[in-house]
């Protein structure tokens, strides 16, 4: 088990260094999302987190995994639980990722070989959790916290660490995080706007496609 954890873990980190974006979506309603998505993956964002609390985000995810193909990792937020994990497994999404640490979540995770995002703020918190095996270490929420300077702290402190910021993080950001060793970035709102709820696409198309031309500097 712990062999095909850690090659999933390695294709995840992969993939996650090519695309260097992470999408973040959560709304009231997932009615948009595969619209949504299919423009974020056009622009070359294909690693996707939909947030749990929107409704039917599980059967949101499905869409997208169909329709985007499996080029594109499309993964859920927000998994706090390990009723959420089993779930989760169940529905066949790619990753699981949440803005909090819990060693339960981890670990009924690594029983499914399920890649994990786990969130973390301090240098003691990022330490803990990462030797409990995630793929990655959210840094959340990183805009408030200090933004790219204290990405910086924490990565000088834990150099081995793959820090995935997300919470707050401005499209002018993404560079300095990149730049200063995030492993990805994950973009919410500032990155989607309106477009989960029935809002401009073409506009969503051309953000998209500034991030991800900054991403493909890091690539």
């Amino acid at each position: 088990m712990r062999t095909v954890l850690r090659k999933h873990n390695n294709r995840f980190r992969e993939r996650l260094a090519t695309s260097r974006v992470m999408g973040i979506l959560r709304a009231d309603s997932s009615a948009w999302f595969a619209d949504a998505g299919q423009v974020l993956y056009e622009a070359g964002l294909g690693v996707l987190e939909v947030d749990l609390a929107t409704p039917g985000a599980l059967d949101a995810i499905g869409v997208l995994q169909v329709e985007l193909g499996q080029d594109a990792l499309i993964g859920a937020g927000g998994v706090r639980t390990v009723s959420a994990v089993d779930r989760c497994a169940a529905a066949g999404v790619d990753f699981i990722a949440s803005a909090t640490f819990s060693p339960d979540v981890l670990w009924r995770a690594q029983e499914y070989a399920l890649p994990i995002v786990c969130g973390a703020l301090t240098p003691t918190e990022v330490d803990a959790a990462w030797r409990y095996g995630p793929a990655a270490v959210k840094l959340y929420p990183a805009a408030t916290s200090g933004g790219v300077r204290y990405l910086e702290e924490v990565q000088s402190t834990l150099p081995e660490v793959p820090l995935v910021p997300a919470g707050g993080v401005s499209l002018s950001d993404v560079d300095g995080y990149l730049a200063a060793g995030a492993l990805a970035v994950g973009v919410g709102s500032a990155l989607l706007g309106d477009a989960l709820d029935g809002g401009r696409l073409d506009e969503l198309a051309k953000r998209a496609s500034q991030v991800a031309t900054t991403a493909d500097r890091y690539a």
